[in-house]
């Protein structure tokens, strides 16, 4: 996918048959990082301010159901699973879907995972998209 916005590189990885469904994964530099070791980054994403600037991020459009830290490859990330609000204009299909967030911060950038389901197909759905996210090495 052509990347949007600041953003450098981005991926879609669906199954055949999924036509709105699927993972987009995103890389944004950040150049404001490389002050920063690794180590200095995760201690900053374990602390209860940031996680809540992220959640608050998402929380303007979404319902935010789960919030949780993971640790992968030596960089420590967060995850969520949010709804979309109902709001004005907004497909009636949007409101049958889920979604799955990780995010993941280097000293290079951002990593950004986004990946949607059927609510009710989701939890089975799930396991797939914890396993691309377990795939991802993000540039360090």
């Amino acid at each position: 996918m052509a990347p949007s916005g600041a953003q450098t590189a981005r991926f879609t990885l669906r199954r055949p048959e999924d036509q709105d469904t699927g993972c987009t994964l995103a890389y944004v530099p950040a150049p404001q990082n490389a002050l920063y070791s690794q180590n200095q980054i995760n201690t900053r994403t374990r602390l209860p301010g940031w996680q809540a600037i992220e959640r608050t991020r998402l929380a303007a459009i979404y319902d935010v159901q789960e919030q949780s830290l993971f640790e992968q490859r030596g960089v420590t990330g967060v995850q969520m699973v949010a709804d979309l609000r109902p709001r004005p204009g907004l497909p009636a299909r949007a409101q049958a879907v889920r979604s799955f967030f990780a995010i993941m911060e280097t000293p290079r950038g951002r990593t950004t995972l986004v990946c949607v389901a059927e609510k009710a197909g989701f939890a089975a759905r799930r396991a797939e998209f914890e396993a691309v996210l377990r795939g991802l090495a993000p540039p360090g």
